[in-house]
């Protein structure tokens, strides 16, 4: 395990031990819990925007695509008696 040194001004050092009180935690634990949810929130956001791009350049070879109301159409039937199949991609 590593050990990684952060500096922190007077009043977030206060602010972090105050909510560590508040929790029962201890402030490195909550540090460690601030940090691994950044890093797994920023994982799945890097990952989005990688499936994004891939889907952009798969559009802009083929052409091929739902529009704003099929799709709307489709997630509106989610739930229903009448859930539809999704839109098949068209050009």
């Amino acid at each position: 395990m590593a050990t990684t040194s952060v500096k922190l001004n007077d009043e977030l050092t206060e602010r972090l031990k105050n909510l560590a009180d508040l929790k029962r935690r201890t402030p490195h634990w909550l540090m460690v819990e601030a940090i691994n949810r950044y890093i797994e929130q920023e994982e799945k956001r890097t990952a989005l925007y990688a499936d994004a791009m891939e889907s952009w350049r798969d559009y802009e070879e083929t052409g091929e695509h739902v529009t704003w109301d099929e799709a709307r159409s489709w997630l509106q039937s989610w739930g229903t008696e009448d859930e539809q199949e999704p839109p098949k991609c068209h050009q």
